[in-house]
């Protein structure tokens, strides 16, 4: 009986083909828009079937002519726009004049000005606002992207599609507004310039990071926190957009009420608390009000948190996270799955497998992952995409551990790769990295020409207190624990850290057989000592990085003719480089603000063409 079945439906399929094959396209829409009319006023007892069914393909099918037909008249563009509003679920209708179009929902609307020469203007106005124009819409039907225009319509209803009925919906709103301009408020509150770059040190040092406003229905958005790799591309190309870390305002629903604010929680003028914060008012039932909602960070992109984060989040809020959303598992495991997803890779992670960086000079270091093994549970994490929260208070806090996991994300990223030697015997150097907790991790590794075992403690208050501390003490002082710290938060790479600690550890095994090493160490010791007693931008102040002469380092001019020595950090599976210019004398280091952040940047990749993908060789 199948295959009569299908027999019957290419017979069909021919008799279709060729009673509508002479006919024109506009019959054939004509049809198609009749199926959709009939469809849409179903009786209630056929709608549902109609609407599950018919209507999704049929909007598909009418979709797919306007395309083929590619027709630049009024009425195909108001028929192009009819039929994305079908596809969203927004209302769609005509002026009077049919000289503008209107797609609304509950929230927002967006107004399309029509001519005989096309699309004249497009203005979006949200509930209570007046239109406004917005150059991104007008831009995509100008150029007939109509599916770009119909996917930011889908984001802008998913952002604002609130559940509840329209006096819910806009109270919501109301408090949403209030929310941004309190933040706002925050991000203007004066403070002082601990890096040169503004726009570097808004994110990582502002309360509030750096907040873009709402604009053309994009939600107000907080970016809290940028790599040094990110910074480097963002000095690289300054007119790109920047891989920073970015989390978008908005509002969801909850079981449950929770009291929000229908007014502006900051008085005029603010008062400034011992924390740098203002004081807000508290909530009454005059400036808050009961709903069935609550305020949302939205990650972009997810961030993999580890559970005592997560627990940290919520002793903030006061909220719990959504289980639906949160997949538990080992947290190396969730930081190799966003490796491999990134390259296109599928794989697990064992306790103790070993990754492989390859570095300047055809060196390879090795670095196996492993827990601690005290409390192996509380080193479990998952991919994070909303945090739910209620005041504007909560904000800087959240932010502040946000900035944390991302640093100690960044720095395990970076020993964590795709690349394999041909055999594992071939790397030069072997680390066990051990993650303790959440602000701890310890590097354990042999020196070179000795069977002693060497460990390297790095302590992570926060994304901008990190440390290191090297045992045994043995002959290295504060100084090599001074080192190595500025130079992990230089970079916030670990085989970069530990290139560097090898080497020194490696000139420091010679300095008793070798006068002229043991002078270098010395002058190198007096130079950081120096130079630490002055004040430091970690991301912009250049490293006294004057390596004993064994030490292979590359040697390049940057943009003003100087000499720099060059030091090359990890990204995720490739490598890139850091400038740091040769000493300074003790009268003039760091007395002086750089007219520009990382001066060689530009002119230090030897090639065009690379791939972050890839390990990169120099």
């Amino acid at each position: 009986m199948e295959p009569k079945h299908r027999a019957g439906d290419k017979c069909i399929i021919s008799e279709l083909r060729s009673k509508y094959a002479g006919r024109p396209w506009s019959e054939t829409q004509q049809l198609v828009r009749r199926c959709l009319a009939s469809a849409a006023h179903a009786p209630e007892t056929d709608k549902s079937k109609a609407d599950s069914s018919s209507s999704p393909v049929l909007i598909s099918c009418l979709a797919k002519l306007y395309e083929a037909m590619n027709e630049c008249s009024v009425s195909a563009i108001i028929s192009r726009l009819e039929t994305i509003a079908m596809q969203r679920g927004l209302g769609s209708h005509l002026s009077p004049t049919e000289s503008t179009c209107y797609l609304t929902s509950d929230m927002f609307y967006v107004e399309v000005l029509l001519s005989g020469d096309g699309v004249q203007d497009v203005k979006l106005a949200l509930h209570g606002e007046a239109p406004e124009s917005s150059e991104t819409l007008l831009e995509l039907l100008r150029l007939k992207k109509y599916e770009e225009f119909s996917a930011k319509l889908d984001c802008l209803n998913s952002f604002y599609n609130i559940p509840g009925d329209n006096e819910i919906k806009i109270k919501i709103y109301n408090t949403l507004q209030c929310l941004e301009k309190d933040l706002l408020k925050i991000s203007n509150l004066p403070r002082s310039l601990e890096v040169c770059d503004v726009h570097v040190d808004t994110v990582l040092n502002g309360r509030i990071g750096c907040i873009v406003p709402r604009r053309e229905g994009t939600p107000m958005t907080i970016e809290y926190y940028l790599s040094p790799y990110d910074i480097l591309m963002e000095t690289k190309n300054a007119e790109q957009t920047t891989g920073g870390r970015l989390a978008l305002v908005t509002a969801g629903t909850i079981d449950g009420t929770q009291r929000l604010p229908t007014s502006s929680l900051i008085p005029q003028p603010p008062q400034i608390a011992s924390q740098g914060l203002p004081v807000f008012s508290p909530l009454e039932d005059s400036n808050s009000d009961e709903l069935p909602s609550c305020f949302l960070l939205r990650l972009r992109p997810p961030l993999a948190m580890m559970s005592s984060i997560v627990l940290r989040v919520q002793k903030i809020t006061g909220l719990t996270l959504s289980d639906s959303d949160l997949k538990w598992m080992p947290y190396p495991q969730l930081l190799l799955e966003n490796i491999l997803e990134e390259n296109g890779r599928t794989g697990s992670w064992e306790n103790g497998d070993a990754h492989f960086v390859l570095l300047p000079k055809n060196q390879t270091y090795s670095f196996a992952l492993s827990e601690a093994m005290e409390n192996p549970t509380s080193l479990e994490g998952s991919f994070v995409r909303d945090i739910p929260f209620s005041h504007p208070a909560h904000v800087p806090a959240l932010l502040e551990l946000l900035r944390h996991q991302s640093a100690l994300n960044t720095l395990l990223f970076s020993c964590i790769t795709c690349y394999r030697p041909c055999k594992a015997s071939e790397a030069d150097f072997h680390c066990e990295v051990i993650l303790e907790n959440d602000s701890s991790l310890s590097l354990h590794f042999c020196q070179a020409h000795s069977d002693s075992l060497t460990v390297l403690l790095v302590n992570i208050d926060d994304s901008r207190q990190i440390s290191c501390r090297l045992f045994p003490r043995g002959r290295m002082d504060a100084l090599t624990d001074d080192y190595l710290s500025r130079v992990l938060k230089r970079c916030m790479s670990i085989p970069v850290t530990m290139r560097a600690l090898y080497w020194r550890l490696t000139a420091t095994l010679t300095v008793e057989t070798s006068p002229e090493a043991s002078s270098l160490i010395t002058t190198e010791n007096e130079t950081l000592a120096a130079s630490t007693s002055c004040p430091v931008a970690e991301t912009n102040v250049s490293l006294p990085l004057e390596e004993p002469a064994e030490i292979p380092m590359e040697t390049s001019v940057d943009v003003s003719g100087n000499e720099t020595n060059t030091v090359f950090a990890a990204s995720v599976g490739s490598y890139y480089v850091i400038s740091a210019t040769s000493p300074q004398s003790v009268d003039t280091v760091n007395t002086e603000t750089p007219v520009k952040p990382y001066p060689a940047h530009r002119d230090v990749f030897p090639g065009q063409h690379w791939s972050t993908n890839e390990p990169m060789t120099i």
